[in-house]
């Protein structure tokens, strides 16, 4: 089992999870309902939703490891199944806010030239923006109801 300091390493990173995880999809909704500012947003909602990747990833290893070395029960099974649910979630969370980053954002959006009018069509732009937005909403209500269920997991009696 992954250890930080003596502390289960799933116990410490999921704190960056609740956090990054929500502040990324309220910055894709942001992002997508705000044209003014998008050239703001662009680049730390590119990072953020990079980082989230590896981070959910390397959480979810570690609370598996977490959930062989302690004794396992209903709420923990449920817990885990969030947190499947969740990495598939970041990955698909990244992949449209890159799309939607190429497709909106200008400075980014030249090093994507190649993709000519796809890159420039109104309506594929406006689909990505909805569906941006859409799963950042997603990605705040998913994360909220895996902490729920882990939390309850450890607090319920």
């Amino acid at each position: 089992m992954i250890d930080i300091a003596g502390l289960p390493a799933h116990i410490l990173l999921i704190h960056a999870v609740v956090v990054l995880a929500p502040a990324a999809g309220l910055a894709a909704i942001a992002y997508a309902a705000a044209p003014r500012w998008r050239g703001y947003l662009a680049w730390p909602l590119g990072v953020l939703s990079l980082g989230l990747v590896p981070l959910s990833l390397i959480t979810a290893e570690a609370g598996e490891q977490l959930e062989e070395a302690r004794p396992s029960s209903a709420l923990i099974r449920e817990h885990a199944e969030q947190g499947d649910v969740l990495k598939a979630v970041s990955v698909v969370f990244f992949v449209i806010v890159a799309a939607t980053l190429v497709a909106s954002h200008e400075p980014i959006g030249r090093r994507f030239a190649f993709l000519g009018s796809l890159r420039t069509n109104r309506v594929v732009r406006l689909a990505l923006l909805v569906v941006a937005a859409a799963a950042g909403a997603f990605f705040i209500y998913q994360s909220v109801i895996t902490g729920h269920s882990g939390a309850a997991s450890v607090w319920s009696p």
